[in-house]
């Protein structure tokens, strides 16, 4: 009986665990879906708004089209719920708003969850090698006895050179299968699933440090130096005061060589490389692919949790002022203990007395008196006889900054349509005109407007171009290659573009 009761003290220790909560709830499923939808591998994070409107319209879509039975709360309240639950996180984002993220118990949940429904075996070759591996690498660095150290190192070098000698000699290598490989897959697959919840959790384990931290400080009754000094070093070496960020040490120790993560790139590409990866979901696929990218995120949420306690920490130990601290905490105890008190006696609109231990807050002095408008002194009055100068541009240089100017283009274009009607010289083109005409309708601005009179319509294939010179107000000039188009007379061109 004995053993029985430990066994299930420990069972129930487990249960009380926010992973195994979660997953023993009646609305599991639900929630799992929920978190799966909203929460990706390129999406930590979502702002608290958008978080309740995704929550809503996934409520809603479930309704339509699932016959299972649906909280009924609302969005709003069922995040708060899971944030209470320990699955969720709601924090203040680097943009200053609030946001959710997932907890390292909701990703270990959603992990099983996602082992538990797969359609592969897990207990595979892959697997086992992955096993010996490591414990070949344990039993090497556990191994004091440098002779057997060098026996290990030669035994592995003489296996390798065997291997190279094989090759160099032609001889073949034997192509991995498709089922070998897929197993391969679901191993990588497997082994970094659980790493952002690890990473999640040291984070986490950072954050909590760092809430006792405070706490502590908040209640300390030593010199302001000594606190100074102890927490100083504490925000310091967040790290090395728990057991999990003391692992993220060494495993941060690892992912800080650039020649490693370049290996692992290329492992990546080589994999998918194979042939066996066509069959491999696009999905799964990109999810392979960004492992790199995976790692660092991970390793990212955790160095920014790590600056922000020192931060925090930081700014408490520069403003620490342990009487100030300890009062406050003192009144608002007291102000809990006479609300709750208060409350269940209460009615609507009823009167409170407010606490007397606090202090009047002093506002200043507000201004009683408005500015008087009747001790302005009126402008002087305007001399209607007076000489008004007016310095400005003139009325041409105003016209020349402006658009196509319609009237003259026109008439310089009948005109020369006119002569060539005359004189039988066939077609006039944009360019024709454009370089005929005064330097007053050679700006670049005139050029649209000579294209409103162009013939509509056009040939086949690539119209032949023209050379052209404008003449900017300023007198500079810009040279412009415009496609050949004939010119007609405004009547018809009116015509055409009224029936076009």
């Amino acid at each position: 009986m004995s053993v029985v009761n430990a066994e299930i003290a420990r069972a129930r220790r487990a249960f009380a665990r926010p992973t195994l909560a979660l997953l023993n709830k009646a609305h599991a499923p639900l929630v799992i879906a929920i978190f799966a939808s909203i929460f990706t591998s390129q999406r930590k994070s979502v702002a608290a708004d958008q978080f309740h409107l995704e929550v809503a319209g996934h409520l809603d879509d479930l309704a339509t089209f699932n016959d299972d039975q649906l909280p009924e709360s609302s969005a709003r309240k069922l995040a708060a719920g899971w944030v209470r639950d320990k699955w969720l996180v709601r924090s203040v984002g680097d943009q200053g708003t609030e946001v959710y993220s997932l907890t390292s118990n909701a990703q270990e949940a959603m992990d099983f969850v996602s082992r538990a429904g797969g359609e592969r075996a897990f207990v595979s070759e892959s697997r086992i090698r992955t096993l010996l591996d490591t414990m070949d690498r344990f039993a090497t660095d556990a191994q004091p006895d440098r002779a057997a150290r060098v026996r290990s190192l030669n035994a592995q070098i003489r296996a390798l050179q065997a291997e190279k000698k094989r090759l160099e000699g032609g001889g073949e290598i034997e192509p991995a299968s498709a089922e070998r490989m897929e197993e391969q897959f679901d191993n990588v697959k497997y082994l970094v699933r659980e790493l952002p919840a690890d990473f999640t959790r040291v984070a986490e384990s950072i954050k909590d440090l760092q809430r006792v931290i405070l706490a502590q400080l908040r209640q300390d009754e030593r010199p302001t130096g000594e606190v100074l000094s102890e927490y100083m070093t504490a925000s310091e070496n967040l790290f090395d005061q728990t057991p999990e960020g003391k692992a993220f040490t060494g495993a941060l120790d690892l992912l800080k060589s650039d020649e490693l993560l370049g290996q692992l790139e290329q492992s990546i590409e080589a994999v998918l490389r194979h042939p066996f990866a066509r069959t491999i979901p696009a999905r799964e696929r990109e999810q392979f692919r960004s492992i790199k990218a995976t790692i660092l995120d991970a390793l990212g949420v955790v160095l920014a949790e790590q600056q922000r306690a020192s931060r925090t920490l930081t700014t408490q130990i520069r403003n620490h002022n342990p009487l100030r601290d300890r009062e406050l905490d003192d009144a608002l105890r007291a102000a809990v203990v006479a609300l709750g008190e208060w409350f269940p006696q209460s009615a609507r609109g009823e009167h409170v007395e407010a606490f007397t231990r606090f202090e009047r807050a002093g506002f200043g002095r507000l201004r009683t008196g408005l500015h008087d408008l009747s001790d302005d002194t009126p402008p002087a009055a305007i001399d209607q006889n007076a000489d008004v100068e007016i310095s400005g541009l003139e009325l041409d240089e105003i016209i020349a900054m402006g658009g196509p100017r319609h009237r003259e283009i026109l008439a310089h274009v009948e005109e020369l349509l006119a002569e060539a009607d005359a004189e039988g010289d066939g077609d006039v083109t944009i360019a024709t005109a454009f370089n005929t005409a005064d330097n007053s309708l050679k700006r670049p601005v005139e050029i649209l407007g000579y294209q409103e009179l162009a013939a509509s319509g056009g040939g086949e294939g690539l119209a032949p171009l023209e050379r052209i010179i404008a003449i900017r107000a300023d007198g500079t000039q810009r040279e412009f290659i415009i496609p050949r188009q004939t010119l007609e007379h405004p009547a018809n061109a009116q015509g055409a573009q009224s029936n076009d």
